[in-house]
């Protein structure tokens, strides 16, 4: 399982659209949306590489200005929680 955290700038006056392909991507939430069009999303994958398309995918979604990997975390299925 991998974690991301990530924070995304859009517009504030085009959040809400981005907010909706956001969510439309598996394994996002969204979390603390500033007034200024900022969010802190979360991403949890299992696949890495499904991972790595799904933040390309953020980072180029229709209004986000700039979407940065604040944190990650990766633990093997195997591993004990």
């Amino acid at each position: 399982m991998n974690i991301c955290g990530i924070l995304v700038h859009a517009h504030p006056e085009g959040f809400g659209a981005v907010r909706e392909r956001l969510l439309a991507i598996s394994g996002v939430e969204v979390h603390g949306v500033s007034e200024e069009g900022r969010a802190v999303v979360t991403l949890e994958e299992d696949d890495e590489d499904r991972m790595a398309e799904s933040m390309m995918a953020i980072q180029t979604l229709e209004g986000v200005l700039s979407a940065s990997l604040i944190y990650h975390h990766r633990e093997d299925d195997n591993e004990a929680i």
